[in-house]
Formats: C-alpha cells, sequence, structure tokens
C-alpha cells in the first residue's frame, strides 16, 4: 500500500516493520502518555495492539526516512442477539507535529477504510472531540456511552473485602463471557488476553467478584493513586451494592464509564447517587452490508476495550 501527494514521492503510506515499531511508540508515547505526564507505555498499556502480531494494523506515513503520521487499528468481535460482527477499533491517530495540516491523517484513514473492506470488516470505530474532520470522511457520530463522576468520603468507605479474582487464566475469562453474554444485548467479545490491557489512566487493574446464593457479578477496576475508573459492573444487580463499597475502598474519586439505561447505569443512579453526561464522542464507519446504522446509536463499545 502507498501514495503519494503531488510534488511529494518520497511520500509512503503503508503497513508499519518490526523496526519501525520500536520508532514509532516513543513518538505515541510523548503525543498522548509521557507529554501529558502519564506514565505506562501504549506497548505495554495495549499490548495486543502494539506488537509484532499486528503490525499489518499498524499503519504508517514515511516521507524518506521519516515517520510522519500513524495509526494503530485492531479487529475485535462483536455480538449482538446471537450474531457476531467483526468490528475494527482505531486509535492512536498521529501526525508529526511540523508535517500537521497536510492532509497526512486524511490520507491514513482512508487507506485504513480501504484495508477494513479488503479484511472483509464489517466496520470501524473510533473516539474523537473533533467530529467534524472523521464526518468529511465518512464517519457517523453516534453515542450512547455517558460518564459520571463522584468524590468519595474515606471514612465511609469501610467494608467487608472482596475477593480479587484476577489472574487472566482462560477459565476465569470464560466464566466472565458468560456473565456478559447473559446480562448484555450487544458488546464485544474478549478473550484471557483482552484483559491484559490497560485504559489511560489507571496504572493498575482489578477485577472484583461477588456471588452470593447463586448470584454473581464483577466489577473491572483501574486505579491510579487515590482515583477509582470503573469500566464495568456486570452481572446480578443483587451484587452490586458489596461490589460499590468495594469500589470507594481506600478512594476519593470515582469515575465511571457505562452505557445509558444499562442496569449498572440505573443502580448507581439510584443507589449511588451518580449524575450522568453524555459524551458524544464515538464515530463509526459502516464497512459491509451487515451493519444497520440505524442501530449504531445504541451500541456501545466499553471504555476497557477501546484504543
Amino acid at each position: 500500500m502507498s501514495s503519494a501527494p503531488d510534488g511529494d514521492m518520497n511520500l509512503e503510506i503503508r503497513s508499519c516493520r518490526i523496526a519501525e515499531l520500536d520508532r514509532l511508540v516513543p513518538l505515541l508515547d510523548e503525543e498522548f502518555i509521557f507529554g501529558k505526564r502519564r506514565t505506562t507505555s501504549l506497548r505495554l498499556r495495549f499490548p495486543k495492539v502494539f506488537c509484532s502480531n499486528n503490525l499489518h494494523n499498524i499503519l504508517i506515513c514515511m516521507v524518506g526516512d521519516e515517520i510522519a503520521a500513524a495509526l494503530a487499528m485492531f479487529p475485535f468481535d462483536w455480538r449482538e442477539d446471537g450474531k457476531i460482527l467483526r468490528g475494527a477499533m482505531i486509535g492512536a491517530v498521529y501526525t508529526q507535529p511540523a508535517r500537521r495540516k497536510q492532509g497526512l491523517a486524511s490520507r491514513l484513514l482512508e487507506a485504513a477504510a480501504l484495508q477494513l473492506h479488503e479484511q472483509k470488516i464489517d466496520f470501524g470505530v473510533l473516539w474523537t472531540g473533533q467530529p467534524a474532520f472523521y464526518a468529511r470522511l465518512g464517519w457517523q457520530a453516534a453515542d450512547c456511552s455517558v460518564l459520571g463522576e463522584i468524590d468519595i468520603d474515606p471514612s465511609a468507605a469501610e467494608t467487608e473485602s472482596l475477593a480479587v479474582f484476577w489472574k487472566q487464566a482462560e477459565e476465569e475469562a470464560t466464566l466472565l463471557e458468560g456473565i456478559r453474554r447473559r446480562a448484555l444485548k450487544a458488546t464485544t467479545v474478549r478473550h484471557a488476553e483482552d484483559y491484559r490491557q490497560l485504559p489511560i489512566p489507571a496504572e493498575n487493574l482489578e477485577l472484583l467478584w461477588r456471588e452470593d446464593q447463586g448470584k454473581v457479578a464483577y466489577a473491572l477496576l483501574g486505579s491510579s493513586g487515590e482515583a477509582g475508573f470503573l469500566y464495568e459492573l456486570v452481572g446480578d444487580t443483587d451484587c452490586f451494592s458489596a461490589l460499590w463499597r468495594e469500589v470507594c475502598r481506600g478512594r476519593q474519586r470515582i469515575v465511571i464509564n457505562d452505557q445509558a439505561d444499562s442496569p449498572a447505569c440505573h443502580w448507581l443512579t439510584n443507589h449511588a447517587g451518580i449524575i450522568w453526561q453524555r459524551k458524544n464522542l464515538t464515530m463509526w464507519l459502516p464497512v459491509s452490508k451487515h451493519v444497520e446504522t440505524s442501530r449504531l446509536g445504541q451500541w456501545h463499545i466499553p471504555y476497557f476495550d477501546r484504543i
């Protein structure tokens, strides 16, 4: 895959090579991690994305020997009502500061759309605060995600300690998928290795597990200092109270990512006093005829799964 704009025959768009990945990741880290006073490299946060097995899904724009721009794609399975579609997340859209406003990101996104079609991907998805830029390239805005935040009184957070159920073993991932299938009508499909992700800005990840008289639920929780990031609260709602108390243990602030009208969203509204705000950051690129665009506004990609 290659292309060159008029007057610049040294420009090439193609998949990243292994030696170039070692040059690219520090550029992305400076842009998205260390330059924003965060820690932990993208290579460690998203090990299935920035690795040799996914090089064909990392597109770079080379100008001579310089990496001028780049983006990363990561294919995944999407389950809805028992049917499986193939999606691809797009993230880390980057252009060298001196090369911005030259149309390089647009060219990369056009190349990415072509590759998704060739790989028989059904849809692409990304998150942005600049929807107009992506809309002119065919992306559609539709988002049912909500964000909630609450300050915690540490003196009121004493509770029993729940089991931390977290070894990333295949049998544990299978148990979680069973809960997710029962509780969620549509969502990403995960395997054990998918739980190795560490979304920005968390520095640690825990899985809290509650089982009581045959009822079971879990909370997927990131943390950074005394802040907690609740990515998922899924399962039997009778277990949510104990899980929520554990989520709050030792923390001063909780940030919650969820889907509007989910069981967790309703429970947290009624029992924790969470006030939600719409995010409106998700954009979709329908690629195949299997995607009903009217349903995109009902789809929610968990924050934990995004890149």
